[in-house]
């Protein structure tokens, strides 16, 4: 097979230049004149390759990008319009070429824009006396941040930056492949290997000098047999290094002792990959601060000229820090020490990005997710660092032989020279991982050995000789039969498929090394690994992830899901093995982090600063798990201020007992009566509404209703401190009442409440919860989206939802409630609960829908006090500091 990625690339160079995609047609007649082109070089393509080509074309030109969002320093001042036309952009220029072969018009047009607007956003680099930039770029995980701060380091170094220090993560394997990255794009030259690559081949007359290579850290004893004086080079000197306290120590040390006349002439531009991770200083603020965000600060401190900026997926740490009070926020030097004070850029992913919202949203995600279910006797959640496995879970071996699979069709579909990776993180410990190893190779081998002696004879005697071919059939048929090709083409293509493919382990014990350089005809395997998977590594080729792992903090959760990214060519191969708890809480996670990067754009048009960016998204409800975890080593409690304007307060878990249902219900009972005394209720569609009764309803429903403790927003006494601030600040006197019903559906059972006759709604447990102290609803909801509607016309729902396609109707409603002055809607709902043995439970559950707008204002008019104690935080996420060491004890 011949690799057609060389003749993809040809057409979509000369496409960049046209700016436009001809007809389907004439884009065909170009890949066949281009593929004469390269045939005097001995290159061959078939006929189905440049189908193949023009089409992969087709689809890498048709991906956009949006200009994201921006909120900046109240003393920015521009300056690269005006120095543009003095800069040589040689090294942006090499970069430049090299994406217009790699991605579409306009997306390296916006990201030539983006860069531009944050490099203006720094600091002049020619401008004389001391001054100091700092930044966050925010992304998503696996979107291309690291091409972004290439870009920016390029167009940097033409500016003027003589220094730059990029801090590429807290492992080996992750600096390791951000040094690779950066020899190609911006040096074009292969530390490792020693020779010419990447833009190179669009000029190679000036390299930047490096002191780290893709396979070695920094090391004093090398550099001082340098010894560079920086006044000596005339071009930027490259620092790639891992977040290690010694190698910071070293780096600064060796700056001083090399440069005896100081540092004032060089202006440095520091990256922070990850730069939620290790970096933030998360101690008290009587003590030091954490040893390796002192040592970046000191870095920085050593150049009187300098700019930062951290770069991440997942900014929680960095923006939603809590300080002990306001005013340290905005005067305190531990939290303004690397606080992003000059801008905030929230990227938008490129249009054919695979994020959390494509794979979780809605009801069934992307169709991609498979449930482990089969693990826990196996292989449990929880174990010991001593652990051993005793067997593989049938749901991995099917996920192995998923892999087999996805590797055959994507070579049957031209996909060749490619990496081709499987990801398995079940454990954080080394010594588990190790031993899984072993026995996923001897799965593999048992495969590959199959394959090899019987996949090549005729498709019936195949089958009736080894039970391995009518497994990985059996496979095929239940997952991707719906594919282009039929049984017998995937049985020719297995053995070539197979038996390339090796499993390694990631970590800081293993001699492996997740190293795709080295293997330039694609590089397949299976990886196994914890927190070496977790934070910023790209698995190249990620087809099949599975997952075995557990965490309610959003950063942690988010980083460890490797398999976001761009699946060209092959994204409906791609499968996700996970419990329902793990695919309940990404569909819950992705619905907030969505909601946040809304808010994101709401205060860019009120134009906001950062340090009022960061004083509003603190009320936000996703700050209190996300920030707890650094609050809660030592305290006994963690207090966080919520606002609820604009909210919905629902209860999603529950007290999992039967007198408590029966109170609660009684409950719902003197609630609904209540209502009755006051007003008819209307019989609408959603069930019995009664409009414009007393607030006191639904006082006495946040009151009296038993509470699961870790269901945060319903909590008895921040509801009622709300409540009570509406009625005497807001002089709210009323509120809507919604019973919710759905006969028309036939949903669930048939029961009364106060003299009306309910239908309960359906909802699925998380599994196995009907035997816990408490039951959680599948995806933290009990209510179903467009329930808020309750007491709005069709045609105001209609036109809100013709307003603001894509976005979430019922947020939509809360804003509609709060513009017309309307009360609060409280919902009242009896569920009929399902677990995967099939016991029915009718439970009462309510939500509350607040009126208002949380982005429509830079602060919040009000906050409540929610606080975590520590029995809440051991219960919800005493594993989620674990992967702070590759081998911690749990």
């Amino acid at each position: 097979m011949t690799d057609i990625d060389k003749l993809v690339n040809l057409v979509s160079s000369i496409l960049f230049e046209t700016k436009q995609i001809p007809t389907e047609e004439k884009l065909m007649d170009m890949v066949r004149t281009q593929a004469k082109v390269i045939e005097f070089s001995g290159t061959f393509y078939s006929e189905e390759e440049i189908q193949a080509a023009s089409k992969f074309v087709q689809t890498r030109h048709d991906i956009s990008m949006g200009l994201g969002v921006l909120f900046e320093a109240e003393d920015y001042q521009p300056w690269l319009a005006d120095r543009r036309g003095r800069i040589d952009f040689y090294f942006w220029s090499r970069y430049h070429n090299l994406l217009k072969e790699k991605l579409s018009v306009d997306v390296v047009d916006k990201l030539d824009t983006i860069t531009d607007k944050i490099l203006d956003h720094l600091e002049d680099p020619r401008k004389e006396g001391a001054w100091e930039r700092k930044g966050l770029v925010v992304g998503h995980v696996q979107s291309g941040k690291t091409a972004n701060y290439i870009g920016l380091i390029s167009k940097a170094t033409d500016a003027g930056y003589k220094v730059i220090i990029v801090l590429g993560g807290l492992l080996n394997s992750l600096r390791n492949q951000t040094q690779a990255r950066i020899d190609s794009d911006f040096f074009g030259y292969c530390t490792k290997g020693k020779k010419d690559i990447g833009v190179a081949k669009f000029g190679n007359t000036r390299r930047p000098v490096s002191l780290t290579t893709s396979v070695e850290d920094f090391k004093k004893a090398t550099a001082d047999r340098v010894q560079i004086d920086l006044d000596a080079l005339n071009e930027p000197v490259v620092f790639v290094l891992k977040k290690n306290v010694t190698t910071l120590k070293n780096v600064k040390k060796w700056l001083e002792e090399s440069n005896k006349r100081g540092l004032s002439r060089y202006p440095l531009l520091l990256i922070d990959d990850e730069a939620d991770h290790a970096s933030i200083n998360t101690n008290d603020a009587d003590k030091d601060p954490t040893k390796i965000n002192l040592g970046i600060r000191e870095l920085l401190q050593l150049f009187p000229r300098n700019s930062y900026v951290g770069y991440t997926a997942t900014p929680f740490a960095n923006i939603f820090i809590d300080p002990e009070n306001e005013n340290e926020m905005q005067n305190g030097e531990r939290y303004k020490d690397l606080f992003p004070r000059d801008f905030i850029l929230s990227l938008d992913p490129p249009s054919n990005y695979v994020g959390a919202e494509t794979v979780f949203g809605g009801e069934n995600g992307s169709g991609s997710l498979r449930v482990i279910d089969d693990s826990e006797d196996l292989i449990p959640i929880r174990h010991k660092k001593d652990f051993i496995p005793l067997g593989l879970p049938t749901s991995l071996q099917k996920a192995i032989d998923n892999f087999v699979l996805a590797k055959t069709i994507r070579e049957l579909r031209r996909q060749t020279g490619k990496h081709h990776s499987m990801m398995v993180n079940v454990s954080r410990f080394t010594a588990v991982q190790e031993f899984l190893k072993g026995q996923i190779s001897e799965y593999l081998k048992a495969r590959q050995r199959a394959v090899k002696s019987y996949a090549g004879l005729p498709e019936a005697e195949a089958l009736r000789a080894s039970s391995i071919l009518r497994e990985l059939k059996t496979v095929w048929e239940s997952e991707y039969a719906d594919t282009e090709f039929k049984w017998i083409d995937v049985q020719r293509g297995l053995n070539a498929a197979a038996s390339q493919i090796a499993v390694i382990s990631v970590n800081n014990k293993s001699a492996d090394r997740l190293d795709y350089d080295d293997y330039p005809g694609g590089r397949s395997l299976i990886a196994i690994g914890g927190l070496g998977l977790s934070r910023g590594l790209t698995l190249e080729g990620l087809s099949i992830s599975y997952f075995l792992r557990n965490s309610i903090m959003y950063d942690t959760l988010l980083q460890m899901g490797r398999w976001f990214g761009y699946r060209e060519g092959y994204q409906d191969l791609c499968r996700i093995f996970m419990t329902r708890e793990a695919s309940s809480w990404y569909a819950h996670i992705s619905g907030a982090v969505e909601e946040l990067r809304g808010e994101f754009r709401e205060m860019e048009r009120l134009g906001l600063t950062p340090l009022e960016f960061g004083l509003k998204v603190r009320s936000h409800p996703a700050a209190l798990i996300v920030t707890a975890k650094n609050k809660m080593r030592s305290a006994s409690e963690f207090v966080r201020e919520i606002a609820l304007d604009g909210r919905f307060a629902e209860t999603s878990r529950l007290i999992n007992d039967e007198r408590v249902f029966v109170d609660n219900g009684k409950v719902f009972a003197i609630a609904v009566a209540a209502a009755d005394k006051e007003k008819q209720p209307e019989q609408m569609k959603l069930g019995w509404l009664w409009k414009g009764v007393s607030i006191e309803i639904l006082e006495g429903v946040a009151e009296n209703f038993k509470n699961a403790p870790d269901c945060l927003l319903t909590t008895k006494e921040p509801l009622k401190q709300y409540i009570e601030w509406l009625k005497s600040n807001k002089r709210v006197t009323t509120c809507d009442v919604l019973l919710r019903s759905l006969p028309d559906k036939g949903e669930g059972e048939k029961l009364r409440c106060a003299g009306h006759d309910v239908f309960t709604v359906k909802r699925s447990l998380e599994k196995g919860t009907l035997t816990d102290k408490r039951l959680v609803f599948m995806r933290r909801h009990i209510t179903s989206e467009g329930d808020q509607s309750a007491g709005l016309t069709d045609d105001v729902v209609k036109n809100l939802k013709a307003c603001s396609p894509g976005k979430d109707i019922d947020k939509e409603c809360r804003k509609y409630r709060a513009q017309h002055q309307m009360p609060p809607l409280l919902l009242l709902i009896f569920a009929t609960l399902k677990d995967d043995d099939g016991i029915p439970l009718i439970v009462p559950a309510y939500g509350i829908s607040f009126p208002g707008d949380p982005s429509g204002r830079k602060r919040p008019e009000k906050t409540v006090s929610y606080t975590v104690n520590r029995t809440w935080y051991e219960q919800n996420a005493d594993w989620a500091d674990a992967d702070e060491t590759e081998d911690g004890e749990e």
